[in-house]
């Protein structure tokens, strides 16, 4: 796929799959009852497979676009996903050497970016005082079970990401 064709289909995927993201989420939010959040990320690691590719201001703008949209879709309060996701993606490409190195990186990366993630969306909502939320809480029944699904959706989907996005 050409570098254009990509560039125009890329945000098209994105926000498809920030709409199964929240699908995901309250599916399995409503399945466990409300005792475990399962936080699906497809679309973030779909980013983390085009940042690869993609230049660099190009895709987080499109995250920015993108975190905008998921504020207002589903939170309804425009700004916690519209600073997580660009400043994830930031830092995507600032471990950009490092990450694509091998697949072990690239799999604890996206492990760590994704606890960088859930943690910057905690933080932004304590420091505006829009939650409360203890500490083991957020580790046992938030932050645990969403790196276990998302780990899962990484294993399943790294191949067919990873014919998408990479050229080699």
């Amino acid at each position: 796929m050409k570098m254009t064709k990509q560039k125009l289909f890329s945000p098209f995927l994105f926000f498809l799959l920030m709409l199964i993201d929240g699908q995901i989420t309250r599916f399995l939010l409503a399945a466990s009852q409300d005792q475990y959040i399962w936080r699906a990320h497809l679309t973030l690691l779909t980013m983390l497979f085009a940042a690869r590719y993609l230049p660099k201001y190009y895709l987080i703008l499109v995250a920015l676009v993108i975190g905008s949209l998921f504020d207002l879709y589903f939170i309804g309060l425009l700004g916690i996903y519209a600073v997580a996701f660009p400043l994830v993606i930031w830092l995507v490409y600032l471990l950009h050497g490092t990450l694509y190195e091998n697949y072990f990186n690239l799999f604890f990366g996206f492990v760590i970016l994704l606890t960088v993630f859930e943690v910057v969306i905690v933080v932004i909502q304590l420091l505006f005082n829009l939650i409360t939320v203890d500490p083991t809480y957020f580790i046992t029944r938030l932050l645990g079970p969403s790196l276990l699904l998302n780990m899962l959706f990484l294993i399943i989907g790294f191949y067919p990401l990873k014919k998408i996005y990479w050229k080699n």
